[in-house]
């Protein structure tokens, strides 16, 4: 074990060398943002007047997202602006980066809100400004989560970077944190692996021949991808908290049954809860929350999503992915406020049986309607996600080619089996978790000690025998890291 004293560097290294051997040149620009939003930090708190405290937060901010959008947006912008009325001229040069032959850095739209979470802080009182860079560099660049999140918060990862540091090391070697992160992992490998990559190869297959698609070919594709997507983004979490655990952090949870949920809005409650909590407090708070109106509060709700889609990407899917969640949360909204003049505060009563058909009826409509907005945030154009549409709700033909469509969709029959038994599984931890509450990890670990290790060796034997890497296989390829 390291001693106190060098514990930090030990961390910054760690930082350092993950990220160089991610991406050697996005380095320059994280260390940018590190050393321009801590020095903000310290001239916010130390600003005599309320007008230097905002110049001195809008401008950081600026900067900081300033470059965010040349590498992010402005080549999306420029290409599309240029395609519709351009008619092969070059009507406006936004891509300032592509001049240059510089890509986006790794992690940018991560760490880039990460920092601005914490100058806000600080400008709100929050949060005390990190007087010492090396910790501050610590909480912005800490390896595990830079690339794809959880997005941190300044306050809660600097009050565990000074436990760690002054913690024993008999503290620091707990058995039941870092058991539990051991299994984190576990879980993270087990969604990438064995689930994730084989729906990957399925979905990639049926959109590659999206204009042929019938109503079930894209239903697959639909189901698959929202698969995909969920085992893809929340095991880099699982592996991003696991090695948390094991360096003495408790990163934020990112994800909590998603798939679950009776609704969009508990849906949103669950899904990248990092980044929608981050909204909530840093967009939609102050644009007036729910304190002033229902018309301002459904407004409100709109903007905040068409941000969500633009933090994806530029392109225009992305901002319709988010506007489609925030027209559905309106509706969602104005349907509750309904009900509520009918029925009054209470619920109506319902017995048991029917209680819990409408709770799964609720949770499988829910999660189809995730799928089918999950087409916009997967095809390149608006053109593309409406052939999708369009193919999956009039081309229904029918049961009587489902076998030769399921086993020609790009997976042979043994890997299709192998990706729905995976994925029973994980729908059956998912199911435990949500009726005790808990974590995956931490009711594993909790579990008697015959169950712990069954489930256990059983997840290492499907990663090994059926998990799919080696050559050829990319396991940086995390969907949210191209974000």
């Amino acid at each position: 074990m390291v001693p106190r004293q060098g514990r930090l560097w030990v961390i910054l290294l760690a930082n350092f060398i993950f990220f160089e051997w991610a991406d050697p040149v996005a380095g320059i620009w994280l260390l940018f943002s590190v050393c321009s939003t801590w020095a903000g930090g310290l001239w916010v708190h130390r600003a005599k007047s309320d007008i230097g405290r905002r110049a001195v937060l809008f401008s950081c901010l600026l900067v900081n997202l300033g470059l965010l959008a040349v590498f992010k947006y402005f080549p999306v912008w420029d290409s599309l602006i240029n395609g519709a009325f351009g008619n092969g001229l070059k009507v406006v040069d936004l891509d300032v980066a592509g001049r240059f032959g510089i890509a986006a850095p790794l992690g940018i739209s991560f760490y880039t809100l990460q920092a601005a979470g914490y100058l806000l802080d600080v400008y709100r009182g929050r949060c005390a400004p990190e007087k010492n860079w090396a910790r501050y560099a610590a909480f912005v660049s800490f390896f595990p989560n830079i690339l794809s999140g959880p997005i941190e918060r300044g306050r809660h990862f600097l009050e565990q970077l000074d436990g760690v540091l002054k913690a024993s090391r008999r503290q620091l070697l707990c058995y039941d944190r870092i058991a539990q992160g051991l299994i984190s992992m576990l879980l993270g490998y087990f969604m990438k692996l064995v689930i994730a990559e084989r729906a990957a190869l399925l979905v990639n297959y049926l959109y590659s021949v999206y204009e042929n698609g019938n109503s079930f070919t894209m239903l697959f594709a639909a189901l698959f991808y929202g698969v995909q997507i969920y085992c893809d983004f929340a095991s880099y979490s699982c592996i991003d908290i696991g090695v948390g655990r094991l360096f003495g952090f408790e990163l934020l949870c990112n994800f909590r049954q998603p798939y679950f949920a009776a609704g969009i809005s508990d849906f949103w409650r669950r899904w990248h809860i990092s980044l929608s909590s981050w909204l909530r407090d840093y967009v939609y708070i102050p644009l007036g929350g729910n304190r002033k109106g229902a018309v301002r509060k459904e407004l409100n709700l709109l903007i905040v999503f068409a941000v969500s889609g633009l933090w994806h990407g530029g392109a225009p899917t992305f901002l319709v992915w988010g506007l489609g969640h925030g027209i559905w949360l309106v509706l969602e909204d104005l349907w509750r406020r309904a009900k509520q003049r009918l029925f009054g505060e209470k619920k109506p009563v319902k017995a048991l049986p029917l209680a819990c058909a409408c709770r799964i009826a609720s949770a499988v409509l829910t999660f189809f309607g995730v799928c089918c907005l999950w087409i916009f945030f997967r095809s390149e154009t608006l053109h593309m996600a409406f052939v999708c549409l369009k193919n999956l709700f009039t081309g229904w033909a029918g049961f009587a080619y489902a076998e030769d469509f399921i086993f020609a969709m790009g997976l042979e029959k043994a890997e299709m089996l192998i990706a729905v038994f995976a994925a029973a599984v994980l729908l059956l931890l998912d199911l435990v978790s949500e009726i005790k509450k808990e974590e995956t990890a931490v009711w594993i670990y909790r579990a008697a000690l015959p169950v712990r290790w069954a489930v256990c060796l059983f997840l290492i034997g499907m990663i090994f025998v059926t998990g799919m890497y080696g050559k050829g296989f990319d396991p940086s390829s995390f969907i949210y890291v191209s974000f």
